[in-house]
């Protein structure tokens, strides 16, 4: 058997041979990637069953399950957590069980009738001669145990991220990548396949648009708004393969062009102008740096410029020919709408939280008591599961608590994008702040129409992009090392 010419090479000049850059290169301490496998894992479970919200839905238990086993898992590899640098987002994870925890405890009579908006029930005891028992402050406490389950998913994500290195997080981005890619794929084929299509994966669903791996189109569409600034993230990290840096300018620019399409037929109104945000979020908030200094502002211009010019021309084509559900809805043209309810019962979700503040009736209580509280003139066939704003329904459900923690969260993201903005020299950090914070305020806007923060996989993600805003000490930390 002959050796190959660098195996002849290195035999002769004493020197070990030379691998092929393609060629695989097992990790040489295999042990350190334990905990980027395992949570690379645990997020492919979550997009294939974690995108719907409802309490009752099957894959979340199989969810759930990965998030404890995957959790137990990072408990026995050998990595060490970083609590130190990600302390205040587990802070106010563990502050936010801590709220729904307390729901959950039994109540005195004489403390328990005391809360405000207790009075129908006092009431309805009266009546039936029925002593009032020691009660938990929520009002639905299987449902509130149930919101305190749903964080089992991003504490587990939350917690992987703590054990993995500066180039390991990194590498988080492109799985984001993949995961809007398939949903894209998966969103064109619903399209394509009918209202009666298998590839609907839940019971409560939009047929006919192009919801992906989620059960909501604008819980899709606030993800895909996403994918422009983490597009722009990916192709502004340094990479030394000049061949690859080309292929993956050419890979980003192709799927930010394939996303337009797909957003607009989500049917998202939303969805639109979040995107629009994202993009100008990428064009002016990174540095154009790929270019030759003397052509940098020039090219900067004409590349900003074709790029806007670009979008606008796939947008407007994506209407003519029909497809564009989201700009139709915008314009008030999309057929069969219906009143938006989301507005129309805005004042009657205030006067429950004005009868109700500051105790707050209990997380996961919405659609129950506003059934109480609900006329009979709006009484319909269909029912009003959520407030489709979750500043109402948090102040409505959580209390003064819930405000107070929202607060100290809006607070910090301004402090690191503040420390980002003085420290712009850090190029590391500004970059991990602006993707992260980009993702979280998406999100945020998106919660305010929706309740996208309520399915795993978004929760995954919101979890994800805070450790993004935490990661400049351990990158400086690192390199230092």
């Amino acid at each position: 058997m002959s050796l190959d010419r660098s195996y002849q090479r290195s035999a002769a000049s004493g020197r070990p041979p030379r691998r092929a850059k393609w060629a695989f290169q097992f990790p040489a301490n295999w042990r350190d990637e334990i905990d980027f496998v395992l949570l690379s894992a645990l997020l492919i479970l979550i997009a294939l069953g974690g995108g719907s919200a409802f309490a009752d839905t099957m894959s979340l238990l199989y969810v759930r399950l990965a998030a404890v086993v995957t959790m137990v898992a990072f408990l026995l590899t050998p990595a060490r957590p970083d609590w130190h640098t990600y302390r205040a987002p587990i802070l106010m994870l563990a502050v936010l069980a801590a709220i729904i925890a307390a729901q959950l405890v039994p109540l005195p009579p004489s403390l328990w009738e005391a809360l405000p908006g207790r009075e129908p029930y006092l009431e309805a005891a009266r009546a039936l001669g029925i002593p009032q028992p020691w009660r938990a402050l929520s009002l639905t406490p299987d449902l509130t145990a149930n919101s305190l389950a749903t964080l089992i998913v991003p504490a587990a994500v939350l917690f992987g991220v703590t054990k993995l290195a500066a180039h390991q997080r990194e590498r988080l981005l492109p799985i984001f990548i993949i995961l809007c890619s398939v949903s894209m794929a998966l969103g064109i084929l619903q399209l394509g396949s009918g209202h009666q299509s298998a590839l609907y994966w839940y019971k409560r669903t939009y047929p006919g648009t192009a919801v992906g791996l989620l059960a909501n189109r604008n819980h899709q569409a606030a993800m895909l708004a996403v994918l422009f600034i983490a597009l722009y993230a990916w192709n502004q990290l340094p990479v030394r393969d000049r061949i690859w840096k080309r292929w993956r300018t050419g890979i980003a620019t192709t799927l930010g062009i394939a996303v337009i399409p797909v957003l607009l037929a989500t049917g998202s109104r939303a969805g639109v102008l979040l995107a629009l945000f994202s993009i100008a979020v990428a064009i002016f908030a990174f540095p154009v740096n790929r270019l030759r200094p003397g052509a940098m502002v020039k090219n900067a211009r004409l590349i900003r410029t074709g790029i806007i010019s670009l979008l606008v021309i796939i947008a407007v084509a994506t209407w003519r020919f029909g497809r564009a559900l989201s700009i139709q809805r915008l314009l008030g043209g999309a057929p069969n709408v219906e009143e938006d309810l989301r507005f129309r019962y805005a004042p009657l979700v205030w006067d429950i939280i004005r009868k109700t503040f500051p105790a707050g009736t209990g997380f996961g209580s919405f659609d129950p008591v506003f059934r109480q509280y609900e006329p009979d003139a709006i009484l319909k066939n269909t029912y009003f599961n959520h407030a489709h704003n979750e500043l109402l329904e948090l102040v409505m459900t959580a209390g003064l608590a819930g405000v107070v923690l929202l607060g100290a969260f809006v607070l910090w993201c301004t402090l690191k994008f503040v420390a980002a903005i003085r420290d712009k020299g850090n190029k590391r950090r500004y970059h991990d702040t602006i993707l992260g914070l980009t993702m979280i305020v998406v999100f945020l806007l998106a919660s305010l129409v929706d309740y996208p923060l309520r399915t795993p996989l978004l929760q995954s993600w919101f979890a994800i992009a805070c450790a993004w805003l935490c990661s400049a000490r351990r990158v400086e930390r690192s390199e230092a090392r």
